[in-house]
């Protein structure tokens, strides 16, 4: 008999897997009973200290948090070997069943797992594709879902029916893009689209009289004139996803209000509603909302945001996601939070070339594989894009993020470390060599930086 502790459990994380499954067609049964499985229904280390369900392995090319742990593996299908393993770490459990679905479906194998509706068939796939080592682990998740009626979260044949009438994440840029560069636009507050007219601007004033000041008044007006449409930031995505067609014939600029079962909704009621939502950029993708309290934009590919803010040129703009890193001659800022926006179908999962980061100059390769490691550079691909395009050796800087992860204690920087090796602390030779190295320390940037001290 369950207790009240896992019926809450069941409903927690069956509550996400189904809101999961809209966007990623993983079955939100199975993800479930991988959850009650791998957490021991919440109850485990990892999933306690690091909001890990799934103890998915933190491999070279994970850059958020890493969890130490034991766990057993199952190498010749019978005896059970106890290891030490890092594991991927979360600020949330929606971000872990998030990152669950993202590893299924970004990986080839695992192709007969996504969109099957047959509780039975995806878990025998799963463990076909290797997902555990357990030789029992399919009729494990099988036993789970059928003992605790699992499927009534699954939505099968809703499916198609929901995403029928999404626009594609694609297709919001395509549009974001756009108006960003071909409309005149400027911050209206409440505003989704609609030509500044004196009768809107008017009607606004009433509605929010603390914004709508004369000065602001007068200046919207002004620029609708010159044939500006008003904005704010939430309501250009809502104004985009309720039609907006940059009609100035019509009153909300082709718009109709609340329509293609998008609701009108705040920035921060948006970003609750989003799926996956997590605080670690190094794996944004395009069309998904970018969030800080009270304000929300796109990121569109490249390090780029669109958002439409009072800063700056005041509208609809392209601004730097410095979470990722700086762009020469853009504004940008930090945000906090993103996630897909659930009233979206995303078919843009692969990032656009970034434009040139701006290079700092003086950072250390330890430095930015730090960075790396706080997810400031983005992942795989994307990641060698912007350290390229910023002028660093990605390589060199890989080779170091790769060793921070096997030795996570290393803080010493190089400097330190080549003022004592001058201290004589650190042996000389190939003894010096051989101890900077059992630490996990880059001998040959240790032993430079020796050279450039010795020559001062």
């Amino acid at each position: 008999m369950l207790s009240t502790k896992q019926k809450d459990f069941i409903e927690k994380i069956g509550a996400l897997a189904r809101r999961d499954m809209e966007n990623t067609k993983v079955l939100a049964s199975l993800t479930i009973a991988q959850a009650i499985l791998e957490s021991g229904w919440g109850e485990s280390g990892l999933t306690k200290k690091a909001n890990a369900l799934f103890g998915i392995k933190a491999s070279s090319s994970w850059s958020g948090k890493i969890y130490n742990a034991n766990t057993k593996e199952c190498y010749d299908g019978v005896n059970f070997t106890t290891i030490k393993a890092g594991f991927r770490a979360y600020d949330s459990l929606e971000e872990s069943i998030a990152d669950h679905s993202r590893l299924l479906t970004s990986l080839s194998r695992y192709k007969k797992v996504i969109g099957e509706t047959d509780y039975k068939k995806a878990c025998k796939e799963i463990r076909r594709a290797g997902y555990a080592t357990d030789p029992s682990y399919a009729n494990k998740l099988i036993g789970i879902i059928e003992a605790y009626d699992l499927t009534r979260f699954d939505l099968c044949g809703e499916i198609k029916k929901s995403k029928g009438g999404k626009m594609k994440s694609s297709e919001l840029i395509k549009k974001l893009k756009d108006i960003e560069a071909n409309y005149k636009t400027r911050y209206a507050w409440g505003c989704f689209g609609c030509p500044l007219t004196s009768a809107i601007v008017n009607s606004k004033a009433k509605q929010y009289p603390n914004y709508y000041g004369p000065q602001k008044r007068n200046e919207l007006i002004t620029a609708g004139r010159a044939g500006a449409f008003g904005f704010d930031c939430v309501n250009v995505i809502k104004g985009i996803l309720w039609g907006w067609n940059g009609d100035n014939s019509k009153t909300w600029g082709g718009a109709n209000y609340a329509s293609n079962g998008v609701p009108d909704i705040s920035a921060n009621t948006m970003i609750n509603k989003c799926i996956g939502v997590s605080s670690n950029f190094s794996n944004i993708i395009p069309g998904e909302a970018v969030w800080l309290p009270g304000h929300i934009g796109v990121y569109i590919g490249g390090g780029v945001v669109i958002e439409c803010t009072p800063k700056w040129s005041g509208g609809v703009q392209k601004s730097a996601l410095l979470n990722i890193g700086s762009i020469a001659g853009m504004n940008g800022r930090k945000w906090q939070k993103h996630g897909k926006i659930p009233y979206l179908e995303y078919d843009s999962m692969v990032d656009t070339k970034p434009q040139k980061f701006v290079n700092s100059g003086a950072k250390s390769v330890t430095k930015i594989a730090r960075e790396v490691l706080k997810g400031k550079w983005g992942n795989d691909s994307a990641r060698k894009r912007n350290l390229t395009a910023a002028g660093y050796d990605y390589n060199a800087v890989q080779r170091e993020v790769n060793r921070l992860v096997r030795n996570p204690r290393t803080t010493k920087s190089v400097k330190t470390l080549a003022r004592e090796v001058l201290q004589g602390k650190w042996g000389n030779g190939s003894e010096r060599k051989r101890k900077l190295e059992q630490a996990g320390y880059n001998y040959s940037e240790v032993q430079n930086e020796v050279n450039k001290m010795a020559r001062r």
